[in-house]
């Protein structure tokens, strides 16, 4: 788990250290959790590129409100980036902002089935549109090639 922390450190861009980023796994997938105080969950945006997880948001605050001086807005941004572990369902993604914390949910991609694939032959196609099924592109040397036994047999006939 330290070496993933590490990984993570290493990975996460932003303003501040890794310790607003935590990734998680949970027992179907991943859960990242984004500290963002002060940010709006309009002001929010999270993508997913392949493996890469990235959140950007961007605020804007008043500046010496608290002090009760005037002194107009300045605005933040911020954008991690987590790499992560395995591939994830893009459909089943959830993300919740609360008081200034986004938890997203990325459960694991389903494991496809293997299949088995059909090996055909180069050549060109018939009617000039892709039936899928390739023809050869010359049907005597297919034949010798193929079924040299009974080359003979099919040209006498």
């Amino acid at each position: 788990m330290q070496s993933l922390r590490a990984e993570l450190s290493r990975l996460v861009g932003g303003r501040a250290g890794a310790s607003d980023v935590e990734l998680t796994e949970t027992s179907d997938g991943w859960e990242v959790i984004v500290r963002l105080p002060g940010v709006a969950p309009e002001e929010v945006a999270v993508e997913l590129d392949d493996r890469e997880l990235c959140v950007r948001a961007r605020s804007e605050a008043e500046v010496n409100a608290d002090q009760g001086i005037p002194g107009g807005f300045e605005t933040r941004g911020f954008e991690y980036r987590v790499n992560l572990p395995s591939r994830v369902e893009p459909d089943a993604i959830d993300a919740v902002m609360d008081h200034g914390l986004l938890r997203v949910h990325l459960p694991r991609a389903t494991r496809p089935t293997p299949r088995t694939i059909t090996v055909g032959r180069t050549g060109p196609r018939s009617g000039g549109l892709s039936t899928g099924t390739p023809m050869p592109a010359d049907p005597a040397a297919d034949r010798e090639l193929h079924r040299p036994d009974t080359v003979g047999e099919i040209d006498r006939q």
